[in-house]
């Protein structure tokens, strides 16, 4: 059967063109996908892993990394307390279904039919103070009124210079895409990490991870399908409208297929 037996138009992305376009957005961007607060980006030795990045993010002198405030330590307010830390994104690959390319924990795989998988390494660590940077903090600081009424605002946070304790972690998500309120959007169903106890914690992380995805693919990646429905005149004779065909006739739009996300487009004059 032809792609066009249901519709008069047909687009299709494999996955290995989204790879290489994610590898070059990582290189080309790279604070799109590493966070450090600022003394931990200025010093290479404390990153978690090396960035590989375009020859053109050095030459105009281009950011490695977004800069986040300081964790603040729970507790410590009198003055208030904070360390550095570090977060990257390290790979980011996708597999679109029958899921030839990635190799799926047993809690997520096989992958099933009109869905995509990705795998993620993330590295990241928490500062860890030393001896003399903890002297820092006084003794018997100032408590605070709960009331907030006798509370001067005048206590400058203490920043402690630290050496993140860096870890990695192997994330595979797996979702579908939908067309939703006007938008190509993708949504995670699960997510897995890998070898990490206990069972709670584990659960935790998945979960946050889970909604930071799906909130990245809300709020960044949906794909407006006023890129692909649209109108023009045709020599002032008639107007084309195009639109993405509905399902039925097709079994599925937008499709994950055959290694590839595709898309059905009605052609209307």
């Amino acid at each position: 059967m032809a792609f066009t037996d249901n519709c008069d138009l047909f687009a299709a992305v494999h996955e290995d063109g989204v790879n290489r376009v994610i590898a070059h957005v990582m290189r080309q961007r790279p604070s799109w996908f590493n966070y450090a607060t600022s003394d931990v980006a200025a010093n290479r030795e404390l990153w978690c892993s090396t960035i590989d990045v375009t020859k053109d993010v050095e030459k105009y002198s281009n950011p490695f990394f977004t800069i986040m405030p300081p964790l603040p330590l729970i507790g410590a307010d009198a003055p208030p307390v904070a360390i550095g830390f570090i977060a990257q994104l390290t790979k980011a690959s996708i597999d679109f279904h029958p899921g030839n390319t990635l190799t799926l924990p047993p809690q997520l795989g096989p992958l099933q039919p009109q869905h995509f998988a990705v795998q993620l390494r993330i590295c990241g660590g928490l500062g860890c103070a030393n001896e003399r940077e903890l002297q820092q903090i006084p003794i018997g600081g100032r408590p605070r009124d709960p009331t907030g009424a006798n509370d001067r605002g005048d206590q400058t946070e203490i920043v402690m210079r630290t050496r993140p304790i860096c870890f990695c972690l192997d994330v595979f998500v797996v979702g579908t895409f939908t067309l939703s309120g006007g938008f190509l959007l993708g949504q995670v169903d699960g997510v897995e990490i890998v070898d990490v106890t206990p069972d709670r914690l584990e659960s935790n992380l998945e979960c946050y991870i889970k909604m930071s995805v799906n909130a990245v693919l809300r709020e960044k990646l949906a794909i407006r399908m006023e890129k692909l429905a649209l109108s023009f005149p045709l020599f002032d004779l008639a107007t084309v409208t195009l639109s993405p065909t509905p399902n039925p006739p097709v079994p599925h739009n937008p499709a994950i297929e055959d290694d590839r996300l595709k898309i059905f487009i009605t052609m209307n004059v």
